[in-house]
């Protein structure tokens, strides 16, 4: 006579192969995402370094680019960098982006959706022009002529700075950086003294430090997400 497993036990085979399985691929799919995310920002770097340097060889120095001063710098910047990463639109809808820390980080929801400084890729990635600096100034205290803040997977989520969101600035002297700063970022932004970021120098540094962009210079350099 063949033995046979009961329905008894097939059951609680089942049962614990269901535990399995739920235990290990929420970790098997953050494990993948993750990779996802490094690759995307590596890809990001590479794409703009190149992007800057064959503008460079057409433009001239960043310095020649765009008169820093004017409103329009942004437009004018961003169009030279689509004549080299084409741009297949921008999202139709605004959409968060997010700390570490859960919190709402310094960039406006609406940060994604204007075509004079957006491009998207077609593999999905979003560059945004986020801000330019006036770096020509005979008092210019930073040699960052520009940022580049890119979401890696476009709108998809999490839309998170350290996790698919990072930023990239463009120096005076036409090397690509990856933002430099505390990752992981501060705990909280309320290490302000609650007056508006963006008329106090100390407080928009502070809102950098918590927004956690130096996370960008620590993924290229570890490659990995390990905060």
């Amino acid at each position: 006579m063949k033995k046979a497993f009961t329905l008894a036990e097939v059951l609680m085979t089942l049962v614990i192969i269901g535990v399995i399985a739920s235990m290990t691929i929420p970790t098997l799919k953050k494990t993948s995402d993750e990779k996802a995310y490094v690759a995307g920002a590596l890809k990001a770097y590479s794409e703009l370094s190149s992007a800057t340097k064959s503008i460079k060889r057409t433009e001239g120095p960043i310095s020649m680019w765009t008169s820093y001063s004017s409103s329009n710098a942004a437009a004018d910047i961003i169009s030279k960098y689509k004549t080299i990463m084409p741009s297949v639109g921008v999202p139709s809808n605004s959409y968060k982006i997010q700390t570490l820390n859960n919190e709402d980080s310094s960039l406006g929801s609406g940060t994604f959706s204007s075509s004079d400084t957006t491009i998207t890729a077609a593999d999905g990635a979003i560059y945004n022009l986020a801000f330019v600096n006036d770096c020509n100034a005979a008092n210019a205290t930073s040699k960052v002529c520009f940022r580049f803040v890119v979401d890696v997977n476009g709108t998809k989520d999490p839309n998170m700075i350290g996790v698919d969101v990072y930023a990239f600035d463009v120096m005076k002297n036409g090397d690509v950086n990856p933002a430099e700063g505390k990752c992981p970022p501060d705990s909280s932004k309320d290490n302000t003294d609650g007056d508006n970021a963006a008329d106090d120098s100390d407080d928009a540094q502070k809102f950098q430090e918590a927004d956690g962009w130096g996370c960008t210079a620590r993924l290229i350099k570890e490659k990995n997400i390990s905060w």
